[in-house]
């Protein structure tokens, strides 16, 4: 029987370490939609840098939280005009088209017609208002994002700092310029009415849904909470970068942080906003040593920019 999920509470530790351990007790023939909504955060991706994409110090000023998620992507940002989904199964229950059915109908019910695009947005008329990522271990997965209800925007623009390669890609001037919200489309949706329409959507999708199940801090504690909290998991190393090289690649752009002592890289730190999930660590130690001009001369960075789009399953 497929489940509904809904937490209650709006701690982004607590709902990132539910949903991580949903993803780990995910059961055979059954797929769990999970809704949950995040006070002001910034979510960076899995292997985000977090300096190069939110202003740290208007997190702190504004009190945001910063949080890391195991998804690859980038970075977004929560507050609770925002309500955020995941769909959770195992991987033979993996059905992107009825996910998104269920996105598309909840939405669709209250009168737009929307669409896909790219690799990981819907948007309404060329606008964004919900934004796409993916995970898998060990033969479970999950499909989660963002649904852009009446998200404070001027906060948004200030606080996300996407790079401006980012935007060069995509012609456009501004972050604020790129999202919008669905209230202002039809001031009927609101986070209550959207989370209605997606259980709706949802069973009217799949069939077979048991009643809801929520949960709180009052009544359960997520064994990876502390997880979460960590600044080793959040912030990662984040060294003092003397050279960095970006680049633009069909499945994401990347970025290579050097440490360069006497021209020998001895620090090398690679971050992508890929969906594609990849182990970056062997990458790094190979350029640990070497002349960082022969690196640059030789082009030996493009093999990085090409695993990343092989590998890349967008």
């Amino acid at each position: 029987m497929n489940k509904i999920v809904l937490s209650q509470e709006n701690d982004p530790y607590f709902n990132l370490a539910l949903e991580e351990e949903l993803l780990r007790n995910a059961c055979h023939d059954e797929v769990t939609l999970y809704l949950w909504q995040n006070e002001k955060t910034v979510v960076i991706g899995r292997n985000q840098n977090p300096y190069t994409e939110c202003d740290i110090e208007q997190l702190k000023s504004n009190e945001v939280s910063l949080a890391r998620r195991i998804s690859g992507g980038g970075a977004v940002y929560h507050d609770l005009g925002n309500l955020n989904f995941t769909f959770i199964f195992k991987k033979e229950q993996e059905n992107l088209e009825k996910q998104l059915e269920v996105i598309k109908g909840a939405v669709e019910s209250f009168g737009l017609e929307v669409a896909l695009s790219g690799r990981n947005d819907i948007v309404y008329q060329g606008k964004k208002f919900s934004g796409h990522a993916f995970y898998t271990e060990e033969g479970n997965g999950f499909h989660h994002g963002t649904l852009m209800v009446e998200v404070n925007l001027e906060q948004l623009e200030r606080i996300l700092k996407p790079s401006k390669l980012k935007l060069e890609a995509k012609g456009i001037s501004s972050v604020k310029s790129r999202v919008i919200n669905l209230k202002e489309l039809n001031n009927a949706i609101s986070v209550a009415s959207l989370t209605e329409a997606l259980i709706k959507s949802f069973m009217n999708v799949y069939g077979n849904v048991a009643a809801p199940v929520r949960y709180s801090k009052m009544t359960y504690t997520p064994l990876l909470m502390e997880k979460y909290f960590d600044n080793k998991w959040i912030y990662g190393e984040s060294p003092k970068y003397n050279v960095i090289v970006e680049r633009s690649t069909p499945s994401g752009n990347i970025q290579a942080f050097f440490n360069v002592e006497h021209g020998v890289v001895k620090f090398l730190k690679i971050y992508s906003d890929s969906l594609a999930i990849l182990n970056f660590e062997e990458f790094e130690n190979k350029f640990i040593n070497i002349d960082f001009h022969q690196i640059m001369e030789k082009n030996l960075l493009e093999e990085i920019f090409r695993d990343l789009h092989e590998n890349s399953f967008i």
